[in-house]
């Protein structure tokens, strides 16, 4: 399968504030104040769940099991080419 790149990014935005929608209104129904301990706990845990969901799309799409091309900056930079070198630094590889 090949899914588009910017999938796995739309669908952990929003499967984040999915989360905390109901995580928000689940912490409600129990009656529990609106304090920071609360915010910092329903963000943690929609940040795990949206993670999940990226996960989820990689392994879907067959990224997470790709091999990554790990290459040292030392061997681009002896290597002597700019452009590969900028694409590593940037992070395009």
């Amino acid at each position: 399968m090949d899914i588009h790149p910017m999938l796995g990014l739309f669908l952990s935005t929003i499967a984040f504030f999915v989360a905390a929608f109901f995580m928000n209104r689940y912490l409600d129904a129990q009656g529990l104040d609106r304090n920071l301990s609360r915010k910092i706990l329903v963000g943690t845990l929609a940040t795990i769940v949206s993670f999940g969901a990226g996960w989820a799309v990689d392994k879907l799409d067959g990224d997470a099991d790709a091999p990554q091309k790990n290459v040292a900056l030392t061997d681009i930079m002896q290597g002597g080419d700019p452009t590969q070198a900028l694409k590593v630094l940037s992070g395009l590889k």
